[in-house]
């Protein structure tokens, strides 16, 4: 979020220049990052929703497939950005509708899909947002989703590339309007999570929700599941998802991950302290407690722990 933040003000920095009469002066780096850093507006918010709903720590190599369209314009446009600076600036001014303008309704476009990509992301995986974080992915999705409409209509309506700054002003004024927001009216998330996301639970509803699940439990032991999650928990408890969310949050205080990883570890210590598992490996273990792997089972069990399942081994040894 810091660098997506650091790359807004980049990118209005970008436009100042290549708009201004300093391009004219020093064309040296006249379109020059101007589309990439735009094009990773999108590929960021979305791997930051992605953080918030998995705990995500590290990228993979197929994030570097959201770098494709950057790499396609450097394809299509590279020829005009290794140019000798003041060529580039006539070959711009005398090429713009037929070379820079089509890149223009690729970002546009790239956006939107980005856009409803996210807000996809957000609606599918509402409900294994903890509450606080749900809100302000609501807000990130919404002030994209405008700035993305915004850009396209600029991009189709605009008489000339200064007619843009009403987007980053109104970009600007957005950013330093939701910081006030937050500032000042602290409960404002709060008023907007009543309305829209909460339910008509009562205290009785929501204790018996919480029996069912710790029944569910113990009985059937469903966080041994990898595939486990609100929605299907949901339909096994016969509960609506969002109810039983709002049973984690509100009246058990403890997110859905947590304390499922919580029962996981209970079983993984009985596995790591029972000599009949002897010969199991960590990754085994991790498995039959119902981890997807092994990092994920280390950062759990140490969490909770605060050792490592090898050092908890030897110690029971």
């Amino acid at each position: 979020m810091s660098l997506l933040i650091a790359l807004v003000g980049f990118h209005i920095l970008l436009f100042l220049y290549g708009s201004g009469s300093l391009s004219l002066l020093y064309p040296k780096f006249r379109s020059w990052f101007y589309y990439e850093v735009a094009m990773l507006f999108g590929p960021l918010l979305f791997v930051h929703l992605q953080c918030l709903v998995f705990n995500k720590k590290r990228l993979k190599l197929i994030d570097t497939l959201h770098l494709l369209p950057i790499i396609i314009f450097w394809f299509g446009y590279g020829d005009v950005l290794l140019m000798e600076g003041k060529v580039r600036n006539e070959y711009i001014y005398e090429n713009f509708i037929n070379r820079t303008m089509p890149w223009n309704y690729f970002l546009a476009f790239q956006m939107v899909i980005y856009a409803i990509g996210c807000s996809v992301f957000l609606y599918l995986k509402r409900f294994e947002f903890r509450n606080k974080h749900r809100q302000y992915a609501l807000l990130l999705v919404v002030a994209y989703m405008f700035s993305a409409i915004l850009i396209s209509y600029l991009t189709h309506y605009a008489d000339g590339w200064r007619d843009f700054a009403s987007y980053y002003l109104i970009l600007t004024l957005l950013i330093f309007g939701v910081a006030y927001l937050l500032f000042k009216y602290p409960d404002f998330f709060k008023q907007i999570r009543k309305k829209y996301f909460s339910s008509n639970l009562d205290k009785t509803d929501m204790l018996r929700i919480r029996t069912k699940i710790e029944t569910a439990f113990a009985k059937d032991a469903l966080f041994l599941d990898r595939s486990l999650s609100i929605s299907s928990l949901g339909k096994i408890l016969d509960e609506k998802p969002h109810h039983v969310s709002q049973t984690f949050s509100e009246f058990i205080a403890e997110s859905f991950n947590d304390y499922v990883n919580k029962h996981r570890i209970q079983k993984a210590k009985k596995y790591l302290h029972d000599t009949k598992y002897s010969n199991y490996k960590i990754e085994a273990i991790a498995l039959e407690s119902g981890f997807n792997n092994k990092v994920t089972f280390y950062k759990a069990f140490t969490k909770f722990t605060g050792l490592t399942p090898s050092a908890f081994r030897k110690q029971k040894q």
